[in-house]
């Protein structure tokens, strides 16, 4: 049985009020911790590569609640008055966080008197007649349920094909469209793979970016004459990958070199050395070396906290040297290590205390 059956209306209302009150001192609390751990980068000491993941990761917070805490605390730094009015309830975070990008030094206390006691639609309206209010966009990529089963087929050749035409049956030919098969020269499928899950993308662009999209239909019709966006999407971002991702660059490298020994057996593999290779110390970082870093330490953030929680981020990676470049430290695979952005500067801000 719940013990709070046992009070009475009056009590159980009186109780409530001063759980509320607590619960506010602590939100508060909070936003005052996140505050300071946000400006000495304490979650990067932790081994994160930002306060969103540190909250998401280690303390389990939903992504929103997370985003909400993060932005309350963006508004304590710059307006230290927020936090009395958490505590009354005059503020909660979902007003603060709708606030936040669009307060500045000149309407920052006039913003937030207009929105205490207010609901979020009421904050929205706020906004929005100050004209402040900017338009929502999010981009969207959502995975669509899986329609049919009919898609674990093994084949090695034409007929196998036209089976499988059967099997699926006219009207759903065109799913068959969307499986992956590599061809070789003879043209028969050596490496089937089971139809690609479908996901939906959304997102909002400017007049720009509708004319180079109706350009590139117009320059692939011949390759691609229903000028469908999976096809143009997939082609741009092939493309794209092709000539910046390290990954791909190192699976090409070990092609060329597998493909020279195989045609020309004793012959060197090592590449030509540039200019900036031969003993000539520079900033300049050789591809080949960037590449080796990039393979060695898998293509994420090689940070470890001192308590051993890696960092693993993949995004915004830069090369560090270990001992750094201006006390003498050389562009060599050894002294280089991927570090994402937050780890790289947190490490120079290290470096000068």
């Amino acid at each position: 049985m719940n013990p709070l059956s046992k009070l009475n209306n009056q009590k159980l209302l009186e109780d409530f009020s001063l759980v509320v009150l607590k619960e506010r001192e602590a939100i508060s609390e909070v936003i005052s911790y996140l505050s300071h751990i946000w400006a000495v980068k304490l979650y990067a000491e932790a081994g994160y590569s930002s306060l969103f993941n540190f909250l998401v990761e280690k303390y389990h917070y939903s992504e929103g609640a997370a985003y909400r805490r993060i932005q309350a605390a963006k508004v304590y730094q710059r307006f230290p008055e927020v936090l009395a009015f958490l505590k009354d309830g005059s503020l909660n975070l979902m007003t603060l966080s709708l606030i936040e990008p669009h307060l500045n030094q000149d309407n920052g206390k006039d913003l937030i008197a207009k929105v205490l006691g207010k609901s979020k639609r009421e904050v929205e309206e706020v906004l929005s007649e100050l004209s402040l209010k900017k338009e929502k966009v999010q981009d969207v990529i959502r995975r669509l349920p899986v329609k049919n089963s009919a898609q674990n087929f093994t084949f090695t050749g034409e007929s196998d094909l036209n089976k499988k035409d059967a099997a699926l049956g006219v009207s759903q030919k065109e799913e068959k469209t969307s499986l992956e098969m590599s061809f070789s020269p003879s043209g028969t499928v050596i490496n089937p793979v089971q139809e690609t899950r479908k996901v939906k993308i959304e997102f909002v662009a400017d007049e720009k970016v509708a004319k180079l999209i109706q350009r590139a239909k117009e320059v692939l019709r011949h390759k691609y004459p229903h000028g469908k966006l999976e096809d143009l999407v997939r082609e741009a971002f092939e493309l794209l990958l092709e000539k910046k991702d390290p990954q791909r660059k190192i699976q090409k490298r070990q092609f060329i070199k597998k493909e020279i020994s195989q045609k020309e057996p004793g012959a060197s593999l090592e590449m030509p050395m540039a200019l900036s290779d031969r003993n000539i110390r520079t900033r300049y970082i050789p591809e080949r070396i960037k590449q080796a870093v990039h393979k060695r330490d898998e293509g994420q953030c090689s940070y470890v906290s001192s308590d051993g929680k890696p960092c693993g981020e993949r995004n915004f990676l830069e090369f560090d040297h270990i001992h750094p470049w201006s006390l003498g430290g050389d562009s060599t695979s050894e002294n280089l290590r991927l570090l994402c952005r937050t780890h790289n500067q947190y490490r120079n801000q290290t470096l000068r205390v």
